[in-house]
């Protein structure tokens, strides 16, 4: 009996350091979450990289600390004002990073849009050289994204500008590119409706849409 109840006092601790682990990791989700969400210049998005990395760390079968470490690195290496090899740093950590989401989550649709991102980055870094080959292989990854998930907006948005990119070069008209620009926000409107409370899923993008909209779509 004694040996019993000894059983389900040890289950019972389990279960409660285990709830207690969940807690923390969410709360300090959120939190970096929305601190990135609101993130400008470069230096706050490398804290919130660092911040997503020591997350990563000590929950090693999560995803989504690193998926989001490689989005800030993905997006500093976009808003930064240096040159082409500070640029190129900064998407190189952006891919380890990405590399860690993957292994622990194959064909994942966000993970896959993020991967394109990075590429588009490294393209429009340098786009004189690396047009011929990044061009195809942005589009070729954010194809992917959508038919692994043709419900993800950010995957949608993300090809949209690359197909206006593309139809620029072409002397080609942005319909194509809108077609995909409204696809998104609709897909952006019912991501919202459908969202939770504490969900820690990506929901970033919208605003990059509606910036599309109102500049290439009017």
């Amino acid at each position: 009996m004694k040996k019993h109840t000894l059983i389900i006092a040890l289950m019972m601790f389990v279960a409660t350091f285990a709830n207690a682990t969940n807690e923390a990791y969410e709360k300090a989700m959120m939190k970096e979450i929305q601190a990135l969400g609101k993130a400008g210049p470069v230096a706050e998005l490398q804290k919130s990289a660092n911040a997503f990395a020591r997350i990563a760390d000590m929950n090693a079968g999560e995803w989504l600390p690193n998926y989001y470490a490689a989005l800030a690195y993905a997006n500093m290496g976009f808003r930064t004002e240096g040159g082409l090899e500070e640029k190129d740093g900064y998407y190189a950590q952006a891919k380890k990073h990405i590399e860690k989401a993957t292994a622990l989550s194959p064909n994942n649709s966000e993970i896959v849009a993020v991967q394109g991102y990075i590429i588009m980055g490294e393209l429009a870094a340098d786009a004189n050289s690396r047009g011929q080959s990044l061009s195809g292989l942005a589009m070729q990854t954010f194809g992917k994204a959508i038919e692994l998930n043709r419900q993800n907006p950010r995957a949608i948005i993300l090809m949209a500008q690359m197909e206006y990119g593309m139809a620029q070069f072409f002397g080609q008209g942005p319909e194509k590119a809108c077609g995909l620009v409204n696809a998104s926000l609709e897909l952006f409107a019912k991501e919202a409706a459908e969202a939770k409370e504490g969900n820690l899923n990506p929901s970033w993008g919208k605003g990059m849409a509606e910036e599309m909209k109102n500049n290439t779509c009017k």
